[in-house]
């Protein structure tokens, strides 16, 4: 019993993972840098530099969103 609850505990994690894997894979360097980036400016205050950061975050999030979209009606 306990070894079953240990498989599908690493099955859930293995299963975030490749969600996470694919989401950075998908974002490409562009995304994940400007999620960093905008994170970073803004603890130190810049807000205004941190907002084109998370522009661009947000723009790469979209394109993966409306592919995504896209996929279904096709």
């Amino acid at each position: 019993m306990a070894r079953k609850k240990v498989i599908e505990k690493l099955s859930i994690a293995k299963k975030s993972f490749n969600v996470a894997k694919a989401w950075i894979e998908g974002n490409g360097i562009e995304g994940v840098l400007g999620l960093i980036v905008g994170l970073i400016l803004w603890s130190f205050g810049y807000k205004v530099y941190a907002g084109f950061a998370f522009g661009v975050f947000a723009t790469r999030n979209w394109d993966l969103f409306k592919n995504w979209i896209k996929s279904f009606i096709k």
